[in-house]
């Protein structure tokens, strides 16, 4: 897809969004709507259970099936998985993008943890179960 398509689509989609929320400027004046019933003055109480799940600080990208983050892969991928790593309690230092024996021992021990293959590089599996982790984490925090 272009940027050309895309572009409009996203615009159109901001525009749909803003309105649904009363962004629009229009309408919504804030005011109490009323049904014409007496106030007596009992609070209601409502329990929201469709509540947004709390989204986490970062995410590892995904390889494709065959590929993995490891000592090859761009400083940017690195740098998310070790910042992922770090956020789930792995100690492999200060993340800098660079791919060492700290981080290899990060992902060995993370995936020893969930009884994964215990390789040190983060294939499909290794990554989806560190944003699962991370998930999990945000939800029990937020």
């Amino acid at each position: 897809m272009h940027a050309r398509t895309v572009l409009p689509v996203v615009a159109a989609a901001l525009a749909l969004a803003a309105a649904a929320c009363g962004g629009g400027g229009g309408g919504n004046t804030g005011a109490a709507e009323t049904s014409g019933a007496t106030d007596t003055g009992a609070v209601e109480t409502q329990t929201t259970t469709n509540a947004a799940p709390t989204a986490p600080k970062v995410q590892v990208p995904v390889p494709r099936t065959g590929d993995s983050i490891g000592p090859l892969s761009p400083a940017a991928q690195v740098l998310l998985l070790q910042k992922a790593l770090k956020e789930l309690g792995l100690h492999l230092g200060q993340p800098d993008g660079q791919w060492g024996p700290k981080t290899q021992a990060a992902v060995k021990k993370f995936q020893k943890q969930h009884k994964l293959t215990a390789d040190g590089l983060v294939g499909p599996r290794t990554a989806k179960a560190i944003n699962k982790a991370l998930q999990q984490q945000a939800q029990s925090q937020g």
